[in-house]
């Protein structure tokens, strides 16, 4: 009898805890929008997480307040165990990137240091958005994107060690610098990106995550 009243009292504290792990909240645009600002408070070390389903070659961005102490965020890609692609603590409280996958990005907030330690509540605001863009195709045509697209992908090739073919263009964008070309690599968890100019002379390529990820 006492071995099973035991096992209840075991089954009833682990049935706590999963009760009071807080799931993911999932982020969604209202109709027409590519951006959306959530609130709320966190204290301790109770994380928080957000998700947001999104494809790759997209752009996401998240701007990230927090009212006092040491807040901040971190962007996890899909499938992760707690790597992370982006973190604030380190990064600041601006993300910006071209995604390199598709699925579930999630978005966790967390305190360090005394806020942390202190148990007491801090209040935050995220903004997160996903831009519309042209797609890489649509700039093709203008004068010397082409060129600077071919020059891209072989230095971008010649640095990671595969073959042009394996490379993907997610895509391009001129400005005054140069021509932008933004370039999936397999199995990289993130892209790469490099300015050329019209000529296809390369001013530079080099990964956008962290060197370890590569």
């Amino acid at each position: 009898m006492k071995t099973f009243f035991t096992c209840l009292l075991s089954g009833a504290l682990l049935i706590g805890m999963a009760f009071t792990a807080e799931a993911a909240k999932p982020i969604q645009f209202a109709k027409g929008k590519s951006s959306a600002a959530v609130s709320g408070k966190i204290k301790g070390s109770d994380d928080v997480d957000y998700t947001l389903r999104a494809s790759a070659g997209q752009t996401m961005t998240v701007d990230f307040k927090a009212s006092k102490g040491a807040a901040y965020f971190n962007v996890l890609p899909p499938g992760s165990s707690g790597e992370a692609i982006f973190i604030g603590s380190n990064e600041g409280n601006n993300f910006k990137a071209v995604l390199p996958s598709d699925g579930d990005y999630t978005i966790r907030v967390y305190l360090m240091g005394g806020a942390k330690d202190s148990d007491k509540p801090v209040s935050y605001t995220l903004k997160v958005g996903i831009p519309a863009s042209k797609p890489a195709s649509a700039s093709k045509d203008n004068s010397g994107t082409a060129v600077a697209e071919k020059a891209c992908l072989a230095a971008v090739a010649e640095k990671v060690g595969v073959s042009v073919n394996k490379l993907k263009v997610i895509e391009v964008l001129g400005a005054e610098a140069g021509i932008g070309v933004t370039i999936q690599v397999p199995d990289a968890t993130a892209p790469w990106s490099c300015l050329s100019d019209k000529k296809g002379n390369v001013q530079g390529a080099s990964f956008t995550g962290s060197e370890g990820a590569m």
